[in-house]
């Protein structure tokens, strides 16, 4: 295993985003991974409640139906990837969404993927933030953090749609914990290998020491 692809759901700053899900698509290749998105793409109807959804700019969870999403966690589940997951209960807070915090965060589950497969050096990151600046201090926030040389990039999902993957799982798992909405999850259950359940206050504590 060569490749992470990671999104998350839920927004680290919104108090009423009590949940966080953190999401790790591991794969040997990315061969055909960016076909996934167009292709669903391409069988949304052009007429009807779908029209709206065909047009959009891009395709995510948060911005499709029922019928779309499970469509995408099922073409994910026949490329038998391997999921990490890391499931934050902000308990509350408000946590400042800056690359220190986004760093700490992912790093919290990539520390779980890399100690199961360590040969991994290339991570793919739906672009979080604006400036490069930003983008490069969180780069060596986490290479820091990890102890391990990173091939970080940070990719617009307008432009690819390999990255959408990652925020599907995230997206149909947060369904689970703050909907109870189970259909999403079964789809993808086998594939998760590891579900780390936590909360804001422990990463930080930990951070600390």
């Amino acid at each position: 295993m060569r490749y992470v692809l990671i999104d998350e759901s839920g927004r680290l700053a919104d108090p009423n985003d009590k949940i966080l899900i953190f999401s790790a698509l591991v794969t040997k290749t990315l061969i055909d991974l960016d076909k996934i998105i167009p292709k669903v793409r391409r069988k949304i109807p052009p007429k009807g409640k779908y029209k709206k959804e065909k047009s959009l700019a891009e395709i995510k969870f948060q911005t499709t139906g029922e019928r779309t999403r499970l469509k995408v966690l099922e073409a994910i589940k026949e490329k038998k990837l391997r999921i990490f997951l890391l499931i934050v209960n902000k308990e509350g807070r408000k946590i400042a969404d800056n690359p220190k915090n986004y760093s700490l965060l992912v790093g919290t589950l990539l520390k779980f993927v890399i100690k199961k497969y360590s040969k991994i050096n290339h991570i793919i990151i739906d672009r979080h933030f604006t400036w490069i600046k930003q983008r490069e201090d969180f780069n060596n926030l986490l290479q820091k953090k990890l102890n391990k040389e990173l091939f970080i990039e940070h990719l617009d999902s307008q432009q690819n749609t390999i990255v959408s993957l990652p925020d599907f799982i995230a997206g149909g798992v947060r369904k689970s914990y703050t909907k109870k909405e189970i259909k999403y999850k079964q789809i993808i259950e086998k594939l998760i290998e590891k579900e780390i359940k936590t909360t804001w206050r422990i990463i930080r504590s930990k951070q600390k020491r």
